[in-house]
């Protein structure tokens, strides 16, 4: 299990010319605190359940507590199966402390429990991180050269607004997120791999255009 980029608070809110909530620093309205976090499972083992111990900071580095609930420490967990190489993308825990001086995070435990039965426990200095992610979309992306083009600004629409509105869309999105960054890595640069998908992306982006759905700059929704 790798922490790609940092453990983040803020919360969920609007944001004008967005389409849907957007990430944002600091408390909600009501005080509340959320937590998100990107990982991946860097095993070549399936992946049941992971569980994330997180301390909340204010800004002179005090450790904080929930002003109703009083505790300090969150218990968070995230339920699999995660393949190999897959990426959970901004998973996020809502209103988990409501204290407004919150401003920082530290992840003190991370534990991993695998299909097969077996687990790890990481804390501290032993806990990995890596850099975020820096696309999704990875097959439109090579196709297009860039996460953001109209093309692949529908495409993303598509995927966060119908695809993640079902459980059957969802698992194809994480069964795409399984694969596709390899199958990117390994062919994504030649010619043959460009043109095989290129024809069905653009009848796929023709008919949502048809549709309604926008190709205008696009900024990711969690889901």
């Amino acid at each position: 299990m790798i922490i790609l980029g940092s453990v983040q608070c803020g919360h969920m809110g609007y944001s004008p010319g967005a389409s849907g909530d957007v990430w944002m620093s600091g408390a909600n309205s009501a005080g509340g605190v959320s937590v998100r976090i990107t990982f991946q499972n860097d095993t070549q083992k399936t992946i049941k359940y992971v569980y994330f111990d997180v301390v909340p900071y204010n800004a002179v580095k005090d450790a904080q507590r929930c002003t109703i609930s009083g505790k300090t420490k969150a218990e968070l967990s995230f339920t699999g199966p995660i393949e190999p190489g897959a990426v959970c993308r901004n998973i996020y825990w809502e209103n988990i402390w409501y204290n407004r001086t919150i401003t920082t995070l530290d992840l003190v435990m991370v534990e991993v429990l695998y299909m097969d039965g077996s687990s790890e426990k990481l804390t501290g200095a032993d806990i990995k991180y890596g850099d975020p992610p820096k696309a999704g979309c990875y097959v439109a992306t090579a196709v297009y050269g860039s996460y953001d083009c109209p093309q692949v600004w529908t495409l993303r629409r598509f995927r966060d607004h119908t695809l993640a509105a079902s459980w059957y869309g969802r698992a194809f999105i994480r069964a795409y997120y399984a694969v596709s960054p390899t199958l990117v890595k390994w062919f994504g640069r030649t010619a043959w791999f460009q043109k095989l998908w290129r024809g069905p992306l653009d009848r796929l982006v023709a008919k949502l255009r048809d549709e309604g759905v926008a190709d205008t700059p696009y900024q990711d929704r969690d889901w």
